[in-house]
């Protein structure tokens, strides 16, 4: 009878860890509610793409009777993005894949895919950042119901039912909590369907995002930020015969994108 032999090239399979991550990592993006998904940059040449957006015309004026208007002029501006590659690596001893405790190899993929939508995060939070602050809406206080609505009064509610959702930090959740308008449960419970929501107020889901600072939240509609994919991720491994160590790379090219202005709204308050 054969000697059967367990070696490490048997419990390490990249092609399906790659399969993994790029299955479940959009599956995790779309569930959040404000974040869509665009793969048709796969596959096609260039690592630019340029994304047209209206200015606004501004505040309307005064007009006095028998005093006839001034048009405005309404223009576009482009937006480039460039595609970016985001990597992280992680080594493993033999040891540690063969006896190590649970499942090594599996909680590499999945601290690979984790590592991966963190700089998603980060990446969304800086094009946040660069919103104009004709989309921003500043209290004069802590953040609460009534500033929350003034955000929500910005935004273009033009369909029915229009799922919102208000990124918001510790500081700001600890604030919202402390409004008696603040439900974190009971009859919205069904409806706090966004991955992370903790409660609702003023029509928005609430979700505490630790990439924003204090003194500042974002109300997102449906599909506010767009992330486009120009590959899906790669997962690589490299043999050290001298050590005996396996080292795992993940590798994803994307960029994130907001592809229209006037789903985002972005509130300031006062950090006590």
């Amino acid at each position: 009878m054969a000697e059967l032999r367990t070696f490490l090239i048997d419990m390490i399979n990249p092609e399906v860890m790659s399969t993994m991550i790029s299955a479940e990592l959009p599956k995790k993006l779309r569930a959040r509610g404000y974040m869509k998904v665009n793969t048709t940059l796969s596959g096609r040449a260039g690592d630019t793409i340029t994304i047209p957006m209206y200015k606004y015309i501004g505040e309307a004026l005064d007009l006095a009777e028998g005093v006839a208007g001034v048009p405005v002029k309404m223009e576009t501006e482009d937006v480039s993005y460039t595609v970016k590659k985001a990597a992280q690596f992680v080594t493993l001893t033999d040891e540690s894949v063969l006896s190590g405790y649970g499942d090594p190899v599996g909680e590499v993929t999945r601290q690979l895919r984790m590592s991966v939508e963190d700089k998603i995060d980060s990446d969304s939070m800086t094009v946040l950042t660069a919103l104009p602050a004709t989309r921003e809406v500043v209290g004069t206080g802590a953040l609460d119901f009534d500033l929350v609505c003034k955000g929500v009064d910005l935004l273009d509610l033009d369909e029915p039912g229009a799922n919102l959702t208000l990124l918001v930090p510790s500081v700001g959740l600890t604030q919202l909590r402390k409004d008696e308008r603040f439900n974190d449960g009971g009859a919205l419970a069904d409806n706090l369907t966004v991955t992370g929501a903790v409660g609702a107020i003023g029509g928005c889901r609430v979700v505490k995002w630790k990439k924003i600072p204090d003194g500042v939240a974002y109300i997102l509609k449906s599909d506010a930020l767009t992330i486009f994919i120009k590959r899906n991720a790669a997962i690589e491994t490299g043999r050290d015969i001298l050590s005996k160590t396996t080292t795992f790379s993940v590798d994803q090219h994307f960029l994130v994108a907001i592809e229209d202005e006037a789903k985002i709204v972005r509130l300031k308050y006062t950090v006590a």
